[in-house]
């Protein structure tokens, strides 16, 4: 009886140990990395730089890129040294990152999160 009992307590264990090998915390490193996964898009650009609009309260240098007949997402050139200034077609190639805002008290901007295209580089067609 004793033998038994010390035997499915050994089994107990070794199913512990083995089952804590196999489980990997999420941390923000790994979804970090999957958000920053590059991608490219090519579509109709549209800037807005010097015009306020719901994305000039997250980014100061960037546009609407529409792909597709009615897939539109912001794109923020802010991190790039050249703008894509008078190009109507782009290529763009970067990452998507959720930007927060929180203004001042006198600024017209509200306080919260967007998710925008930030731009690595372009090629303007």
């Amino acid at each position: 009886m004793l033998k038994q009992i010390l035997n499915s307590f050994i089994l107990l264990n070794v199913l512990l140990l083995a089952s804590c090998g196999t489980t990997k915390p999420v941390s923000d490193a790994d979804s970090n990395a999957e958000t920053q996964e590059k991608q490219t898009f090519t579509g109709d650009y549209h800037s807005t730089t010097g015009v306020m609009t719901p994305l000039s309260c997250y980014c100061s240098d960037g546009g609407a890129l529409l792909i597709g007949e009615n897939d539109k997402i912001s794109v923020c050139f802010d991190s790039m040294k050249e703008k894509p200034d008078d190009c109507k077609q782009l290529t763009v190639t970067g990452h998507f990152e959720t930007l927060s805002n929180e203004p001042e008290s006198t600024s017209p901007c509200p306080k919260g999160t967007m998710e925008v295209f930030v731009v690595e580089s372009f090629k303007c067609k």
